[in-house]
């Protein structure tokens, strides 16, 4: 059993790392693609490797809270019904299911479906992140330690910030779009700068969330 926790841990561990690591990458691809002096070839082939590397931190999003869920039933920090679990882990194995068929598959019904349920399946784990956070605080039964709702709270909130990031960057595709298929002009530039400034104001609140979440976890849990 010490093992299989141990697995969980390190499970656990890695998709924070993988996530901030690889979103990290995303930021920096998103910044450079805005760079007019590079050619053509080399903005659309960052942007790209931006988008191949987004991957990662929407899988680890969707990992996040069944395995932190699953880690806290186990040590006996909330007491969640076997059902919950299953249910939970269900969500989220089924949301990188359908993720990863939309990659791997672009321009089929695979790729449409994803795009139809991703937002759906972000708000559904921001819910869930802070219902458990409010019982943590309003339910004896599932009261926890401070440290916990702290980590909860702001897993749901990444889960609502991945709305307004995707809904402000598919204009922000379109303007580079064109810009790679009909030239650059100062106010093509200026237009794609101005659709990206709220995109990396989300990012920015999603790393800061992932960081408040990461230190609760480590520096003030078991």
């Amino acid at each position: 059993m010490m093992l299989e926790h141990k697995i969980l841990v390190f499970f656990h561990i890695s998709l924070w790392v993988f996530w901030l690591g690889t979103d990290l990458g995303v930021f920096l691809a998103a910044k450079m693609s805005e760079n007019s002096s590079l050619s053509m070839e080399t903005r659309s082939s960052v942007l790209k490797l931006g988008l191949v590397l987004d991957r990662l931190p929407r899988t680890c999003n969707a990992l996040i809270f069944p395995s932190g869920l699953q880690l806290i039933h186990g040590i006996g920090l909330l007491n969640v019904p076997v059902w919950v679990l299953s249910i939970v882990w269900l969500i989220g194995l089924a949301w990188v299911l359908i993720m990863w068929r939309g990659f791997l598959n672009p321009g089929t019904a695979a790729e449409k479906l994803f795009e139809k349920t991703n937002m759906p399946f972000s708000l559904l784990l921001c819910a869930g992140a802070l219902v458990f956070a409010i019982a943590t605080i309003t339910v004896e039964a599932v009261a926890a330690p401070a440290w916990l709702t702290v980590k909860l709270v702001a897993v749901g909130l990444i889960g609502f910030a991945v709305v307004p990031l995707d809904r402000g960057f598919a204009p922000a595709t379109v303007t580079f779009a064109t810009i790679a298929q009909s030239g650059s002009t100062p106010e093509l530039e200026q237009q794609y700068h101005r659709q990206l400034q709220p995109v990396y104001g989300w990012v920015l609140f999603i790393y800061a969330m992932t960081i408040v979440a990461a230190f609760s976890g480590t520096v003030f849990g078991p």
